[in-house]
């Protein structure tokens, strides 16, 4: 199957790699290579772009988190730049709501990428975070082409973004301007060019966070963010066929990728594939609101990577049948995964997001940015550990990864797709690290999900393609099955940097979610 249109754009210079979401962000990004700057520079930046021409995916107005692969050390780091929910936070405002509204103050968290990038910059950066803000600050006054992504997404909520200060750059007559129409940020460059002219802390202590807090009524106080940092944490991590798997901590659910792909080698049966990979995922999906959400600081009270845990999980395998099981709430949203390798091994993963599309679609006065609404991923049940209560991080979606093998780094991949993701990342992985495929294969290969969340749920699967044989062996074991017969956008798109045989890092990307072209300046 071969399909030219592809999501994710790569430029790669003298073995300097980015993937990213769009090719503005790709293409920009790279140009800080020239500049002196490190993998680490890149991603700040591409990240930045990012958030510039996709605010659908992300902005300075949601959250990060990033594994950085140093060279010399055998494992990742790991920055939470995610952030609480308010100290005026009380479930009791929402007593008429089974679930939080996605465009409630409620929703909002202290918004943490602006911290995220200052610690990044500031622990690894190569170059003075003041250049890779000017180079925003161009690009939101010089303004770029709307994408179609990006056009329905301010079509779907015209009615809310319109009609907003920080929406003013998007509509005319409170429609969204055309695709493929040249748009200018002004605002939003002004904000920039207060960060650059104050420094990044200026977000959280400034007139911006006095801003914040009015917009969302006051359930993030001044305090609230001018206390706020983003952490440097130990990343999660299970050996799996040799290679070393990263992933992000809780209250993340990125260990769900590690604990299935685990789970899959613990069963030991690779003559039927499909059915054990999706019965791995199920077993441990299923578990995930209860075991996911902010430890605290508790980190090793969590079981989701336990080799006990998850012995005791594979036990409920039956190579015969699929189990029925409890599913968590569906969760998904607008979120850019981009990641960037340079010449010295320095290497990133980084997923940035506004939760659902635009966030909140709370904009913040008149500096062109909205909120994120990553507080969603609370729920509204008293006593539970994850319920929405004052100065807690809610469950996130977010599953960036590492891989490295023998302490050497081997690849670097995520996606977006909310409760997707980890399920994504299994099916794409898994491949690679048996051997049997490359990640330009892989990239090609059918992809499937869950696709019904309930309490005591059969295995409902969506293809993107299958062959009739393979649908008959997974309905004789219980599957119910629907196929599309076509690529489906929400199924990544992946990102992936590898390590090839002449040990130079490669850039692949995704064919889903068609955009122009990849860029590739080898």
């Amino acid at each position: 199957m071969t399909n030219k249109l592809e999501i994710f754009f790569i430029i790669e210079h003298m073995n300097n790699v980015i993937v990213s979401p769009h090719y503005l962000s790709t293409e920009i990004g790279s140009t800080i290579f020239n500049k002196g700057g490190n993998a680490v520079d890149a991603a700040i930046l591409t990240n930045l772009v990012q958030g510039i021409v996709a605010p659908e995916t992300c902005g300075i107005g949601g959250d990060l988190f990033a594994l950085i692969w140093v060279p010399g050390k055998n494992k990742p780091e790991f920055l939470d730049a995610s952030g609480y929910s308010g100290s005026n936070v009380d479930q009791e405002l929402l007593s008429n709501y089974e679930q939080i509204p996605l465009n409630h103050p409620l929703s909002v968290t202290v918004p943490g990428a602006v911290a995220g990038w200052r610690e990044l910059s500031n622990k690894y950066g190569n170059i003075p975070i003041e250049d890779i803000l000017d180079i925003g600050i161009n690009l939101c006054h010089e303004g770029f082409r709307i994408s179609k992504e990006l056009f329905n997404s301010l079509k779907i909520h015209s009615e809310e973004l319109s009609g907003q200060s920080s929406g003013y750059s998007f509509y005319r007559d409170n429609q969204p301007y055309n695709i493929d129409t040249l748009i200018r940020r002004p605002q939003l460059g002004k904000t920039l060019e207060l960060l650059k002219e104050h420094g990044l802390e200026y977000f959280y202590n400034g007139e911006i966070a006095k801003e914040i807090s009015n917009s969302v009524k006051g359930l993030l106080t001044k305090e609230d963010l001018s206390s706020y940092n983003a952490t440097w944490r130990e990343p999660l991590h299970q050996k799996i066929y040799g290679y070393d798997g990263w992933t992000s901590p809780p209250s993340t659910q990125g260990y769900l990728t590690l604990s299935a792909l685990k789970g899959f080698e613990m069963i030991n049966n690779k003559d039927d594939y499909l059915h054990t990979l999706i019965e791995s995922y199920r077993i441990f999906a299923s578990d995930r609101d209860n075991i996911t959400y902010d430890y605290q600081g508790n980190d090793q009270k969590f079981l989701g990577i336990d080799d006990q845990y998850i012995k005791d999980k594979v036990s409920l395998f039956d190579k015969n049948a699929a189990g029925k099981y409890n599913f968590p709430n569906p969760h998904g949203g607008g979120t850019a995964y981009m990641n960037a390798v340079d010449e010295n091994g320095l290497g990133v993963s980084l997923i940035q997001s506004n939760f659902y599309g635009i966030g909140s679609r709370i904009g913040v006065g008149s500096y062109g940015f909205f909120l994120h609404n990553r507080g969603c991923g609370f729920n509204l049940i008293k006593g539970h550990p994850n319920s929405l209560g004052p100065n807690k991080k809610p469950l996130h979606t977010l599953s960036p990864t590492i891989w490295s093998k023998d302490g050497s780094l081997d690849f670097i991949t995520g996606t977006r797709g909310g409760r997707y993701q980890p399920q994504l990342l299994a099916q794409t992985i898994l491949p690679y690290i048996l051997g049997e495929s490359s990640f330009e294969e892989i990239m090609e290969k059918p992809r499937w999900t869950i696709e019904y969340f309930g309490s005591n749920t059969s295995s409902y699967i969506k293809f993107e393609f299958l062959n009739e044989p393979e649908i008959s062996l997974l309905k004789e074991k219980g599957h119910e099955i629907s196929v599309e017969n076509k690529l489906i956008g929400g199924y990544g798109p992946i990102s992936t940097i590898y390590k090839n045989s002449n040990k130079n890092f490669i850039g692949v990307p995704d064919i889903r979610v068609g955009t122009e072209k990849a860029f590739n300046n080898s």
